[in-house]
């Protein structure tokens, strides 16, 4: 959209100058039409680069979406990575449990597992796990956001998805 409002505004920029140009200022009955032709390519300049910046600031974001999706699948692979971790943490502590524990599913899943597990919530290791995993999901939810909102940016940058 901006840059079809970009095209235009040149065009309009370049027929005022032209316009501003074929009737020169000497002659008093055209001195207010000089004066009008002017004024508009004046303010059409200045359109013309608010536009220009406008469409410079928001190209840079939207060059940045092809690294969005993978970014979304390191966090992904990284949160996998921690699942299988702390999934092994957990089956060795309920192998070391088993007595314990004998009646509980373990087809739960291991983040699950840790918060039934108080002695597994104190361990520092499996507590640097899970906030990372947290961070990551996190950042997995921001970087879509950040998509939608490119999205967003091309159809205004040109009209598209």
């Amino acid at each position: 959209m901006l840059i079809l409002i970009l095209g235009i505004a040149l065009v309009a920029l370049v027929t005022f100058l032209v316009l501003r140009v074929k009737y020169p200022s000497r002659d008093i009955a055209v001195l207010d039409t000089h004066d009008f032709f002017t004024f508009m390519s004046g303010v059409l300049g200045f359109v013309v680069l608010g536009l220009v910046i406008g469409i410079c600031c928001l190209s840079t974001t939207v060059a940045t979406e092809n690294t969005i999706d993978s970014k979304i699948e390191m966090y992904q692979e990284e949160n996998s990575n921690i699942e299988q971790d702390i999934d092994k943490i957990v089956r060795e502590y309920l192998e070391h449990e088993h007595d314990t524990f004998a009646d509980l599913k373990t087809e739960e899943s291991s983040i699950t597992l840790v918060t039934l597990f108080p002695e597994l919530k104190s361990d520092t290791l499996v507590q640097q796990q899970l906030e990372i995993y947290v961070d990551n999901n996190a950042k997995i939810k921001s970087l879509k956001k950040e998509k939608i909102d490119i999205a967003k940016k091309k159809w205004i940058l040109y009209f598209g998805k």
